[in-house]
């Protein structure tokens, strides 16, 4: 399931923290209620990931890293209903586009959240938080876990097990925190950015 592909290791980070419209977020559930920023690391399918992460309410998401050396981003816009990875300069100021609804997220999303249950309060990385236990779909198959999440909703840690294989996890937390205000040009595209053609079965609409 978990894939090496630069986007969709990102993809399944952020897919478990917030990619899901709200109004597919089960009742009783929220996404983010501020702006913030962290480091977010996320071992997957025997992979550690590391990348700069932002969020600007409501629904805008970025993720930046550098995978074997190379540099990219990805811009979720829920508004937009899009995903968007962004390529270096040096491979020529382009982007790829794609429905966040096309998008494989390579692991549970929020949006397959068909159980929780708080379980108590518990610091994490020096933030109080509440400890969810989670039960999640995705492809038919039963996920479970803990969430931490803290008091503006956001998923500080998570761990996330397949139910039929309990080795299949994902572990992501998020270090450094802050709360604080977001510049929106990080959400958007950059100047003169162009569409990547399409290419290898993998959609390239502009933005």
């Amino acid at each position: 399931m978990f894939r090496s592909k630069f986007a969709g290791v990102l993809l399944a980070s952020i897919a478990l923290a917030t990619t899901a419209m709200a109004a597919s977020l089960p009742e009783g559930w929220s996404e983010p209620t501020v702006a913030h920023e962290g480091t977010r690391v996320m071992t997957a399918g025997g992979q550690t990931v590391q990348s700069s992460y932002h969020y600007l309410p409501p629904g805008k998401h970025r993720e930046q890293m550098t995978l074997e050396g190379m540099s990219m981003s990805i811009v979720i816009r829920q508004d937009l209903g899009v995903v968007w990875t962004i390529f270096p300069p040096a491979l020529g100021n382009m982007h790829m586009e794609m429905a966040i609804d096309e998008a494989e997220h390579g692991g549970p999303s929020m949006e397959g959240i068909v159980e929780f249950e708080a379980m108590g309060q518990e610091e994490v990385s020096g933030w109080p938080t509440t400890r969810y236990r989670v039960v999640m779909m995705e492809d038919g198959k039963e996920a479970e876990g803990y969430f931490w999440i803290t008091e503006h909703w956001i998923p500080i840690r998570m761990e996330i097990a397949m139910r039929d294989d309990p080795e299949e996890t994902i572990i992501m937390e998020i270090r450094d925190l802050q709360i604080r205000d977001q510049d929106p040009a990080l959400f958007e595209l950059p100047a003169g950015s162009r569409a990547m053609p399409a290419m290898g079965g993998m959609p390239g609409r502009g933005g």
